[in-house]
């Protein structure tokens, strides 16, 4: 199964709109995506293409909440407020936006796939069993580099897809 990551989209919808199409194009199963998607505007590009398929978290910068949630349950997809904890292939995915408790719960071993967004900054390595994954900005405007990955869940190897 493959999953696509990303986060902090910030409604930069030409870096958001060719994340998606990128997405689309790799066949992936499932988008997680790790918070600050910010309005409705660029949900109803993730609701078109993966529906039910896209899960989210809210993050510190999303204001309309309920627009937000709104519109992502109109096309089947969901939104945490705080964390999503599922599994996919029989695998464990743990995500949410900040990097507060990110340590504990790697070290916890409790879940195969840790995910978090809010630094913009690429974090991408092994803690025992659990992979933790910060898939950096799709938007460019804090490290200069637009990034999201691709997750294969047989082996949970990697690529990162850059925009730009």
């Amino acid at each position: 199964m493959l999953i696509g990551i990303l986060s902090d989209t910030h409604d930069h919808r030409i870096h958001t709109l060719e994340a998606i199409n990128r997405l689309a194009e790799a066949k992936v199963d499932v988008v997680l995506h790790a918070g600050d998607l910010i309005s409705p505007f660029v949900i109803k590009a993730f609701g078109e293409r993966f529906g039910e398929k896209f899960k989210a978290v809210f993050g510190n910068n999303d204001g309309e909440k309920l627009g937000l949630r709104s519109m992502i349950e109109n096309y089947g997809g969901s939104i945490e407020d705080y964390c999503f904890k599922g599994e996919f292939a029989d695998r464990t995915f743990y995500m949410t936006h900040t990097q507060h408790n990110i340590e504990e719960i790697a070290a916890s071993q409790m879940y195969d796939v840790v995910i978090y967004g809010h630094t913009h900054q690429q974090d991408l390595r092994q803690v025992n069993k659990t992979l933790v994954i910060n898939p950096g900005e799709v938007t460019d405007w804090i490290t200069g580099q637009s990034h999201f990955i691709v997750l294969d869940t047989s082996d949970l190897s990697y690529e990162i897809l850059k925009i730009n």
